[in-house]
This record gives C-alpha cells, sequence and structure tokens, in this order.
C-alpha cells in the first residue's frame, strides 16, 4: 500500500485527513515541518500532503527543503492551505510543490489528484525501466534535479557497461554521493534498488545492441557484461520473454 505523510497542525484537520486517506492509502500523522522532514527517510513516503501555515517550519519551508534535497526531490508535494490569491499559489509552485489545493476542498477532488500524482510516478517508474536515456522521457515528467541524476546515472552505467563488477559503493563514489542517499533516490524514481536497476539497463541496452543489427548475440553479450553467454540468455528471456536469438529473429 502506498505511503501518504499528512503534515498538519491542526489536529481536527489532520485526522480528517487520515480517515479519508486511510481507505486507500497508508497515512502517517507529522504536525510540523520539521518533524516531517526528519521522518521522511523512515516514513519513506510515496507523496506528501501539506499545511502551508504552520508553527516553527512551514509549507513552504518543508516544500524547498524536499525539492532542493536530491534524495527526495522526486516525491510528489501537494500544499493545503486557505491561502487563496494567485500571489501564494505563485509561492507554492515556486516552492516547488507539484500541486497547491485550496482549503475548503471538496474531498472527492483531493482524492483524485493524489491518485493523478501518483499514476504519473507509476508511468515515470515504467519508462525508466524501458529506457536508456532522459532524452526519451517527457520532460514535464522529472523535474531538474531528478534530471540531472539520471543524466549523471545513465552516464556512469553507459561507461561501465561492460563491468560486470560495478556495484553500488562504486557507483556512490563516482556519483559523489552517500549510499543511503542513493539507494533512496534510485528506489523512489525507478522502484529497483540500484543494483536490480543497473542489471535492468544492460538489458535494454543488449536489447538494443541486437536491434542494431551491428553485433552478434555473443559480442552483446561481452558488450553487455554478461560474463557467459548462457547467463544473458536467461537473464534476457526473464526480462523480455525471449530468447536473444528470439527477439534477434523475432
Amino acid at each position: 500500500m502506498r505511503t501518504i505523510l499528512v503534515v498538519e497542525d491542526d489536529t481536527e484537520v489532520s485526522h480528517f485527513l487520515k480517515s479519508m486517506l486511510s481507505p486507500y492509502y497508508n497515512v502517517v500523522n507529522r504536525f510540523d515541518g520539521a518533524s516531517a522532514l526528519e521522518s521522511i527517510e523512515e516514513v519513506d513516503p510515496d507523496l506528501i500532503l501539506s499545511d502551508v501555515l504552520m508553527p516553527g517550519s512551514d509549507g513552504y519551508e518543508l516544500c524547498q527543503a524536499v525539492k532542493s534535497n536530491i534524495a527526495m526531490s522526486h516525491i510528489p508535494v501537494v500544499l493545503l492551505t486557505a491561502k487563496s490569491t494567485v500571489a501564494d499559489q505563485v509561492a507554492g509552485l515556486d516552492a516547488g510543490a507539484d500541486a497547491y489545493v485550496v482549503k475548503p476542498f471538496d474531498p472527492s477532488y483531493l482524492l483524485a489528484l493524489v491518485k493523478s500524482l501518483l499514476s504519473n510516478r507509476d508511468k515515470l517508474r515504467n519508462i525508466l525501466s524501458q529506457t536508456t536515456r532522459t532524452d526519451k522521457i517527457d520532460e514535464q515528467m522529472l523535474s531538474p534535479h531528478d534530471k540531472e541524476f539520471m543524466d549523471s546515472l545513465y552516464a556512469l552505467m553507459e561507461k561501465e557497461l561492460s563491468n560486470p563488477e560495478l556495484n553500488v559503493t562504486q557507483m556512490t563514489k563516482s556519483l559523489k554521493i552517500s549510499r543511503t542517499k542513493f539507494y533512496y533516490k534510485v528506489k523512489g524514481l525507478t522502484g529497483e534498488n540500484p543494483n536490480v536497476f543497473f542489471r535492468t539497463y544492460k538489458l535494454n541496452r543488449a536489447a538494443e545492441l541486437l536491434k542494431s543489427g551491428k553485433h552478434n548475440i555473443s559480442e552483446v553479450a561481452d558488450i553487455a557484461g554478461f560474463s557467459t553467454l548462457s547467463h544473458f540468455s536467461v537473464s534476457f528471456k526473464k526480462q523480455f520473454g525471449v530468447t536473444p536469438s528470439e527477439f534477434l529473429h523475432g
């Protein structure tokens, strides 16, 4: 079940949001921006629903903190507020919010919005599991931070395509990011852990190389870093449902 982090200092509103969302999602409540930010790694939310006006760190500050942190910037943020002027809405979008909802709101609208944002994340994960470059992805689906991260990751995986020993430690060292942030980011964007995503990338590149007609199956297996042809064939069939030979002549 997907997890929604609800950040709202008004306990009555907080409980209302939880009762509205809990039939469909796992809901975790926090009552200020600071405690919400501290708990994101532990809670691992799929979406953050935050009030704007709160004591201490407000919703704008929480949103900015999330969207400026490379490990978290992929998490959709919806701001809820009674502040309804255009300037207020612009401020919310400037903070990086994915949506800005004015109170009072229709519960059915908020539920539809949350469902739509999560559906978009699923679509992005599906695309990332099938592609090898960000230029194949609609620019509206990736934030600048996320595109920069994926560009760097794709470049690294391409450079190390034939390296069967590439691991998370080497990846994080090359990308200059902590292991925890790297794992959280890759899993959040792609739905796969880094090692699985690298294997998926290798197989997608192998399919592209086979389709190009410039290499035979044995050469492609070597280029993609598979130690044996049999390992390549088994992995390829598991990924695509056909053997490399069937793919090549299909």
